[in-house]
């Protein structure tokens, strides 16, 4: 024992209690193997001695027995033999040994190699590098903001189906189609020819009306009527003529 001041303090041992030995019977008792409860006593309770024991009914899988090997699943004992094994290292990822200040560089190297014709044909079988595509920009293009050809041959395709289909119901319904009145502008020679026919007509009607004119009275029906024609012929050649001479 270390020097200590308690040493010097008297110690007295405290008394050790005396164990009593627990009696016990050697005679083995037998295993029951439902539960008893409700089995003693004058009245039996309905249903009493009847639950057996199963294993793993109420607390899990059964337990090996003591004393018997444990059996591992592959992958505990392949976990298990992994540990028994040496541990594993890293060999492509250590680096170089540091070298020692005692070590000196070798000088005086040289090679043979002609950097620029190695330059030239490394440039000469390089594969170019790809360039981004440049962005489509289509407000610079030149049919930007214009109708599209497509769209003016779909317009005419589509008139020309409605008119068909209008021709077929018109037919189907017994109406008769009629061609628009065109019109031709005359040059200032044909003009002037319509002019002086329509005058030689005026005045071959006018010689025709003048043999009715001394007539007082109209005795026939047909001489009214020839002269209410030719009344009416020279009224139409007048208008016709004036609007020629405008």
């Amino acid at each position: 024992m270390s020097e200590s001041i308690y040493n010097l303090v008297p110690y007295e041992e405290p008394a050790q209690e005396k164990k009593h030995h627990r009696v016990t019977s050697k005679a083995t008792k037998p295993v029951v193997p439902y539960s008893t409860f409700g089995c003693h006593g004058s009245t039996r309770l309905l249903g009493a001695g009847q639950v057996s024991k199963k294993d793993g009914a109420y607390f899990g899988p059964p337990k090996p027995e003591s004393g018997l090997p444990r059996t591992y699943s592959p992958e505990r004992s392949s976990s298990a033999e992994r540990k028994t094994s040496e541990s594993f290292s890293y060999t492509d990822r250590r680096k170089g040994v540091v070298p020692s200040k005692t070590d000196r560089p070798i000088l005086g190297i040289t090679t043979s190699k002609n950097f620029i014709t190695a330059n030239a044909v490394e440039a000469i079988l390089q594969v170019p590098k790809r360039t981004k595509a440049p962005e489509l920009n289509y407000m610079k293009k030149e049919d930007f903001g214009k109708v599209p050809s497509y769209l003016t041959q779909v317009k005419d395709e589509i008139r020309r189906e409605n008119e068909m289909i209008e021709r077929y119901v018109k037919q189907q319904m017994g109406e008769i189609e009629r061609t628009p009145e065109s019109f031709e502008e005359l040059t200032q020679d044909e003009r002037d020819d319509l002019l002086d026919a329509l005058k030689s007509k005026w005045d071959y009607v006018n010689s025709q009306y003048q043999k009715f004119t001394h007539l007082v009275v109209l005795d026939t029906a047909g001489q009214i009527r020839r002269k209410e024609q030719y009344e009416t012929a020279l009224q139409q050649l007048e208008t016709d003529i004036e609007r020629l001479q405008r």
